[in-house]
């Protein structure tokens, strides 16, 4: 379906549409154009968390798993025990 096709549906949707579907679908495009502008920034804290994280993984203080790994206990194949 072309973009002019899908613009005189939505068109036709709106035209026809209960106040429900209008609020639906303004929320949709609102969200949709403002999330170019949208960018999220880490707080000190959050910041602070990611570095003690790090450091805690680099020292060899906590656990990494490869990729087959973490699929295993995700799928419930492995578990700790």
């Amino acid at each position: 379906m072309q973009a002019l096709d899908i613009r005189q549906k939505l068109h036709h949707y709106v035209d026809k549409g209960d106040e429900k579907l209008l609020k639906l679908m303004y929320a949709i495009a609102k969200e949709y154009n403002d999330d170019d502008d949208y960018e999220y920034e880490f707080s000190d804290e959050e910041l602070a968390i990611f570095q003690q994280r790090k450091a805690k993984r680099e020292s060899g203080g906590t656990k990494t798993y490869s990729w087959e790994e973490a699929k295993e206990y995700i799928t419930g194949k492995k578990t700790n025990g």
